[in-house]
């Protein structure tokens, strides 16, 4: 006999009481009332509900269309500022749907020197239910900009290192705040300086976050700014490389090591075994723009190598063949971001320019300023490996911004520190012909916050991820498995090689 029967209640009653106990027990605040809760070192200057589709970025919002938020669904929008020193303005908007939310956190991370909200960020963890918050990280500037950092030390801490941290506690208690509850479990998505701050979090705070996804990272921070000074002073000296030769150089990269892996679609697909060499455009009399001078073929040596001290050492590699034409963003004006950061993080010196660049002295005074505030190369990843945490890290072949080749070594190196941990919490993968956090001529088009989601909800590691070239002019789409590193997508040597199915994940 039931309880209900035994009581002489109407089960349908006892039903409607349970519904009403669970939905009081979830209960949380209305969105409005969130900006009059007391929480300390914070200002809220927003909280209102943005019914579905209504969302307006507001003017000069970065790397937004507009377009992008037509399709979002109702949400809870709480804009503000988290002061954990007096000297600190740390920027933060946190978006939670109003309803499905899946029970779930997530911060997105940035690109460049940071400095904005980047609203475009938000629209995807958003559509797929999570409460999600992004950052300025504590300053207001350009995205190649460090000229904010001048007499705030702290605000360069907060860059570094402390805002992500504030900002994620910041957000799972308004999140539980609104909700009711705590979420159930928490992600970093990030490319870029969003890889480089998904490491950060993993290595300082490895209690914040379950699962991490960090793409591109610019981890090895004091060495990854040199590698931007050296392309913005071979590319605009007079003796180097001139940035209308740069599609010229990655069309003969491409046709030098393309059919290597039997099949010829413009993407390099192993890199390590591409053997070009500049010195094949040699010019043989005059030069012309069809090919290189012997300044210009050792410039673009140089670049290919990477960061060398006076011993003749490499510090820094250099980025893939095929990357070639993304060198040119450092020498547009708005992202000059390596000699902005050894001007003003380094030598607080707005003087300093690329034309003093010395490797040796510049290298070290960087890692004594920086002192690994804002590098993340620490390999100890145990703390976070051994509650549970799962890092999915990647990086495309042709980025052309930082190289693949720093993250495959600190990936090694991971392995090497904390073990056979590493196989049930660490998945690497070497995405071919991927340019800069996704593009190009490979399949970049990649799921990675659903292959992490799986992971952590399921503990079974990714293996071959399904990826998609969209097709672009007269380059047609196609499909292929992306492997998790040291394996390499080969094609069996039948079938089509626009489809997946015509490859397999083989070890190199």
């Amino acid at each position: 006999m039931s309880v209900s029967s035994r009581l002489g209640i109407p089960l349908v009653w006892v039903a409607t009481l349970l519904c009403s106990v669970a939905l009081t027990a979830r209960a949380g605040a209305r969105c409005e009332d969130i900006q009059s809760l007391k929480r300390d070192a914070t200002t809220i200057t927003l909280a209102e509900t943005v019914a579905a589709g209504a969302f307006v970025p507001p003017e000069r919002s970065p790397w937004s269309t507009g377009q992008e938020y037509a399709q979002l669904p109702a949400f809870c929008r709480v804009a503000g500022s988290l002061h954990p020193t007096p000297d600190s303005q740390i920027g933060f908007e946190l978006w939670m749907p109003v309803t499905g939310w899946n029970g779930k956190f997530l911060q997105a991370g940035n690109g460049g020197a940071a400095g904005s909200i980047v609203y475009p960020a938000l629209v995807v963890p958003l559509s797929r239910g999570y409460a999600v918050v992004h950052t300025d990280t504590g300053h207001s500037g350009g995205g190649g900009d460090f000229s904010w950092a001048v007499g705030h030390p702290e605000k360069v801490t907060d860059f570094a290192y402390r805002a992500v941290h504030e900002v994620t506690l910041a957000g799972k208690a308004m999140t539980r705040e609104y909700y009711g509850e705590r979420p159930r479990l928490s992600y970093w998505l990030g490319c870029s300086t969003g890889g480089r701050q998904g490491y950060v979090e993993a290595q300082r705070y490895p209690d914040d976050y379950d699962g991490v996804a960090a793409g591109a990272p610019a981890a090895n921070w004091i060495p990854t700014g040199l590698l931007a000074v050296l392309f913005q002073r071979e590319l605009l000296s007079p003796d180097g490389l001139p940035v209308s030769k740069l599609a010229l150089l990655r069309r003969a990269a491409v046709a030098a090591c393309d059919a290597a892996d039997g099949v010829v679609d413009g993407v390099i697909s192993d890199p390590d075994r591409c053997r070009f060499d500049p010195k094949a455009l040699l010019c043989s009399a005059a030069g012309t723009d069809a090919c290189l001078t012997a300044p210009e073929v050792a410039a673009a040596q140089r670049l290919y190598r990477g960061v060398v001290d006076g011993r003749r050492r490499v510090v820094y590699p250099g980025t893939g063949p095929g990357s070639e034409i993304q060198w040119a963003a450092f020498v547009n004006p708005d992202f000059r971001i390596g000699e902005s950061a050894f001007r003003y993080l380094v030598y607080n010196d707005p003087e300093w320019s690329v034309s003093a660049f010395n490797v040796d002295r510049d290298l070290a005074a960087g890692i004594q300023r920086d002192a690994g505030a804002a590098s993340a190369m620490d390999p100890n990843l145990r703390s976070f490996l051994n509650h549970g945490g799962k890092l999915l890290t990647y990086h495309g072949t042709t980025d052309g911004l930082i190289p693949y080749l720093n993250t495959r070594h600190y990936v090694l190196a991971v392995q090497h520190s904390v073990g056979s941990a590493a196989a049930t919490g660490v998945r690497y993968y070497e995405v071919p012909g991927m340019d800069h956090c996704g593009g190009g001529a490979g399949a970049g088009d990649i799921d990675w916050l659903s292959a992490l989601d799986t992971w952590v909800e399921t503990g079974r590691a990714p293996e071959a991820l399904p990826a998609h070239h969209p097709g672009e002019g007269e380059s047609p789409s196609f499909s292929r498995p992306q492997c998790p590193f040291p394996q390499q997508a080969r094609y069996r040597g039948h079938g089509d090689p626009r489809d997946a199915q015509s490859f397999a994940c083989v070890k190199r």
